[in-house]
């Protein structure tokens, strides 16, 4: 089930980006919507597999990139579809250029955000565990109740907080290493 799951995750795109061309150079809106739900099926199984979350260590530059591809096909999907819904009417123009625009916009995020992960995941020293912890208390560097940690080649601690700026991550290093976080790591005061 695993392989399956696996197979469909990168052959999925690839058949939803080619569903779209035909249905764009055939003008045939069927093979367009039948693009549009492959890609929901793609996404979903991804988003299945990271445990439904976003931030953490299955987002990769392997996996955001996928994700990423079938987040545009899907965009384009969406895009198309909702302006063949409104050739005729002016009204409909104006809303469907307004949904288009914070489709646009909130996919943008997501993409952000997943790359910002996989960079963080990437980056990290070798052997080491990416560590989210749950805070009971407000940190001075987070708003945010869950953190995830690293510790880069350097041996410096870095940090990603997933709404530093309200809908976007922010990655940062720590000058002091928490106390939870030395013991987590095995490392050495300085």
């Amino acid at each position: 089930m695993y392989t399956l799951a696996k197979i469909i995750q990168y052959f999925f795109p690839l058949i939803a980006l080619i569903l779209l061309i035909i249905g764009i150079k055939r003008k045939m809106i069927n093979y367009i919507i039948s693009s549009l739900w492959i890609c929901i099926i793609a996404l979903l199984i991804h988003y299945q597999f990271s445990g439904y979350q976003i931030f953490g260590v299955y987002f990769d530059f392997m996996n955001a990139s996928i994700y990423t591809f079938t987040m545009i096909v899907l965009i384009m999907c969406l895009i198309k579809i909702i302006s063949h819904l409104s050739i005729d009417k002016l009204a409909l123009r104006y809303l469907t250029s307004f949904i288009n625009a914070v489709i646009v916009i909130g996919a943008g995020i997501v993409i952000i955000n997943l790359w910002l992960n996989a960079f963080f995941i990437e980056s990290k020293k070798p052997n080491t565990p990416i560590m989210q912890i749950a805070s009971t208390k407000k940190l001075p560097y987070c708003d945010y109740k869950f953190v995830l940690y690293k510790i880069t080649p350097e041996d410096k601690v870095m940090y990603l907080c997933p709404d530093y700026y309200g809908l976007l991550a922010g990655v940062g290093t720590l000058n002091e290493t928490p106390r939870f976080l030395m013991h987590q790591y095995h490392l050495v005061p300085s």
